[in-house]
């Protein structure tokens, strides 16, 4: 008796997974790059979205579905990584930074990755900076 291996079955993904794909990947890998070298960082964000379309149904369910769809991504690279030395003990203010000032994303961008309102970022931004240079 032979034993073979059958394929695996071929999943067919939801098609607004398959959006949110497509427009959130490029800030995933900008956000993971800032962490991470390269080829890891690939990795880690293919993972990450693994995570998200395991949980999409809970995900968009969400009243913020990009918002919480963040946050597992987010945990999931936090889990390989360590913070960068920004000096700020805030979760979405550190994000914002990294997105916004490191990674080159724009403000709009930014919340748009993050789930987040344009004046929330900016205010997290500008808070962020004046604690930064008015204690060094």
């Amino acid at each position: 008796m032979s034993l073979t291996h059958p394929d695996p079955p071929a999943v067919a993904l939801p098609p607004a997974f398959l959006a949110f794909h497509a427009l959130h990947h490029p800030h995933y890998l900008a956000y993971a790059d800032a962490h991470l070298e390269s080829e890891d960082a690939r990795a880690a964000v293919r993972e990450a979205f693994g995570d998200v379309v395991t949980h999409w149904s809970a995900i968009v369910s969400h009243p913020n579905p990009t918002a919480r769809a963040w946050e597992h991504f987010t945990r999931s690279i936090d889990a390989r990584t360590r913070p960068l030395p920004l000096n700020t003990n805030r979760t979405l203010e550190y994000q914002a930074v990294v997105l916004h000032l490191v990674a080159g994303c724009s403000i709009p961008v930014t919340a748009d990755t993050t789930g987040q309102h344009p004046s929330k970022i900016r205010h997290l931004l500008r808070t962020w900076n004046s604690r930064r240079t008015t204690h060094p």
